[in-house]
């Protein structure tokens, strides 16, 4: 397994994978999520962007060349608030490479990556529902410190 920055030419590649290692969220966890955005013209802008843009960072699993988890971050500013935010945007890994280690070492790179660029907190949204993400990022030092509520009008 190896961890290694993911490449501009690889937006196509980045689509396939968060389709699916996304693909059980929707309904079960927000019933409004687009079925197949990541594959949708709105996905491959977003990884285009994520690619292109220096201060981002997006890095990949690979095991025998198939790409097998990513995770991508992007600074996050807050008006209100007084450190220098990273947030992590997705992290995931295909089911049948899961509990692996796989979601560590890409943690970990990332960490690595925003701790030299001078970043010193990092923030992440998790569905409230996910239990295994919130457990994961729990052990890995995470806290809440928020809670987002929504209603339909």
């Amino acid at each position: 397994m190896i961890i290694r920055p993911a490449k501009k030419d690889e937006v196509k590649k980045l689509q396939k994978l968060n389709a699916s290692v996304f693909e059980e969220d929707n309904p079960e966890y927000d019933a409004d999520l687009k079925p197949g955005w990541g594959l949708s013209e709105d996905g491959k802008k977003h990884f285009t962007d994520l690619l292109n843009e220096p201060q981002n960072c997006c890095f990949v699993a690979e095991d025998n060349r198939k790409m097998v988890g990513y995770i991508s971050a992007k600074p996050k500013h807050f008006d209100y608030r007084k450190s220098k935010y990273i947030e992590i945007d997705n992290l995931g890994v295909i089911a049948e490479y899961r509990k692996q280690g796989i979601g560590r070492s890409l943690m970990d790179e990332c960490l690595k990556w925003a701790k030299n660029k001078g970043y010193q907190k990092i923030f992440l949204v998790c569905f409230s529902k996910n239990k295994n993400a919130l457990e994961f990022y729990k052990s890995y030092g995470f806290s809440d410190i928020y809670a987002s509520l929504e209603r339909d009008i």
